[in-house]
């Protein structure tokens, strides 16, 4: 029963990330300089910004309204 909560705990620290214009989980916390430490690039549509998503369901959403608008 000890092993359940530590999963959850992993889950948590290793969550899948989505692009927030997209949708995709082709994102890549962008490194390099020091003014870069909290930024995120998307190589599918070339977003470039402090925010990721976290949520499976809004990223499917996000991924049908891309596809719609190419």
């Amino acid at each position: 029963m000890t092993e359940e909560p530590n999963k959850k705990k992993k889950s948590k620290l290793f969550s899948v990330k989505y692009c927030p214009r997209c949708g995709s989980t082709d994102v890549f916390w962008a490194q390099g300089m020091p003014q870069f430490w909290s930024m995120w690039d998307c190589r599918n549509c070339s977003y470039h910004g402090p925010v990721i998503l976290e949520d499976g369901n809004l990223a499917e959403k996000l991924q049908e309204d891309w596809k719609q608008k190419q």
